[in-house]
């Protein structure tokens, strides 16, 4: 070793050239070094962007996605709502112009729509809801459609016997007095009586109403029926609402409305920051 120094020292040139070498020589392996540790970084930085790019795209989906299901939740059930509203008019005005009975149809046309568009976004849950209510739908505009007309006539002549004009009034008195033994012969069983009791309540029906024959028949078939059509009625809206209360308990639990409904987005992984970190801490002896 004393021997090279020697050398060296009686060749200053040689020296100074090798040392320049080792220099450049260093230099030259640094930058390798440098530019693989910055390649590395600029790959685990590339990685983490795409990792937060995707996390936000499912987070923007689950977003559009809860927001969709939510408003056509919303629409649906105002929309069934407005049928049983609809519904309802059969027993409170004249039908027989066919304007309530389209008005109906283009609702139902419209919840039809909207089942279709929930079974492809909802959750199966959901979706069987939406079925069982359909068929709770159908039920009660078909009973408040066969039921509602003559219910509507029926009480019509009773809203008659208070009639401010007397002989008005006094019309309506003697056509309930009629209905009423018509009711009393047809629980009887007495056939005779019954059909007996069915021309005098007719008649007694068109002197106060004013009614065509027809619109006098539907309030006395209701007349024989008041019982059974009102337990169908009843049990129609019993069904309704139950199916109402059952859609909106399983769309509630899609939505997750007893929870915090703030967007959750997992904690992005930043690989390349700790790695960084890692290489910065030199290693313990």
């Amino acid at each position: 070793m004393s021997g090279l120094w020697q050398y060296f020292e009686e060749n200053n040139e040689i020296f100074a050239a090798l040392v320049a070498a080792l220099a450049i020589l260093g230099g030259l392996l640094g930058s390798v070094i440098g530019a693989k540790i910055q390649a590395n970084g600029g790959r685990d930085q590339a990685a983490a962007a795409r990792e937060a790019a995707a996390i936000a795209a499912e987070a923007q989906r689950v977003a559009a996605l809860w927001t969709v299901r939510q408003v056509q939740i919303a629409e649906y059930i105002q929309g069934v709502r407005k049928v049983d509203r609809l519904a309802c008019q059969y027993y409170l005005e004249d039908s027989a112009d066919g304007a309530l009975r389209m008005q109906l149809d283009e609702v139902q046309e419209d919840l039809s729509l909207k089942q279709a568009e929930l079974e492809l976004v909802a959750p199966t849950s959901v979706v069987h809801a939406t079925r069982n209510l359909m068929f709770s739908i159908n039920k009660i505009v078909q009973v408040s459609a066969s039921e509602g007309p003559g219910a509507y006539r029926y009480h019509a002549v009773h809203s008659q016997t208070s009639n401010e004009e007397s002989n008005v009034s006094a019309l309506a008195r003697q056509a309930v007095y009629a209905l009423n033994n018509l009711r009393r012969a047809s629980e009887s069983g007495d056939l005779a009586a019954r059909e007996a009791a069915y021309q005098v309540a007719s008649q007694a029906v068109c002197s106060s109403m004013g009614w065509t024959p027809r619109q006098t028949g539907i309030a006395l078939r209701y007349c024989l029926n008041t019982r059974s059509a009102e337990g169908r009625r009843r049990r129609a809206k019993q069904g309704l609402h139950e199916g109402t209360d059952a859609l909106i308990e399983a769309a509630r639990t899609m939505l997750k409305s007893e929870d915090d409904v703030a967007p959750t987005v997992p904690t992005q992984r930043r690989r390349w920051l700790r790695r960084s970190r890692s290489e910065a801490v030199p290693p313990t002896a």
